[in-house]
């Protein structure tokens, strides 16, 4: 899939598409990258399928992007029954199916679902079923498959049990064909 990239945020008098890409299959490294070129406002140029397993780097993308603070510009399409799973991510501007955009408009904020690394732990934090979900990993294995997941992996290269045990907790999304790690990283964490 193809982005646009600008350097203002919507609204600027002076926006004009100053780059244009394809999706990687390295979504945090990239987001970094565009980041760093001055990228403030991406634009996916298709709709996103939120139901195919094919979306899953551009979902990676979206996700890394809206940790860096970059502003989204996309579409959602093939709605899944439970669209709150992915209501961390910025609202798109248009769905089609059972998506109810004025609930994820209404329902969005900024580290919804994140997650950090600390000395021998990983926190989770999960706010997308309206209470706070907290987890602490301290589990090698799971915190191998974490980063793993985080950085792009396709999760049937990960370990099985740990795959098993973050779909049970609704951090690994199903829905279709897709599974696809849902925390972002946290580039600040809100409580001091």
């Amino acid at each position: 899939m193809r982005i646009e990239l600008y350097q203002h945020y919507t609204g600027s008098a002076a926006e004009q598409v100053v780059g244009t890409c394809e999706v990687s299959d390295a979504p945090a490294a990239q987001a970094r990258r565009l980041f760093d070129e001055r990228g403030r406002k991406v634009a996916f140029t298709e709709p996103v399928p939120l139901a195919d397993g094919s979306s899953r780097h551009v979902l990676d993308l979206l996700r890394e992007l809206a940790a860096w603070g970059v502003h989204v510009d996309w579409r959602a399409s093939g709605s899944p029954a439970d669209w709150a799973q992915f209501s961390h991510l910025p609202p798109p501007t248009s769905a089609d199916g059972s998506v109810d955009l004025g609930a994820w408009r209404a329902g969005f904020f900024p580290g919804k679902c994140v997650f950090r690394e600390g000395p021998g732990f990983i926190q989770i934090r999960d706010r997308r079923r309206g209470a706070l979900d907290c987890y602490t990993v301290d589990e090698p294995a799971l915190m191998s498959a974490i980063r793993e997941l985080s950085g792009g992996a396709e999760p049937r290269s990960c370990e099985p049990d740990a795959v098993e045990q973050f779909l049970e907790h609704g951090l690994l999304v199903r829905a279709g064909q897709l599974q696809w790690w849902a925390p972002a990283r946290g580039r600040r964490w809100p409580v001091p």
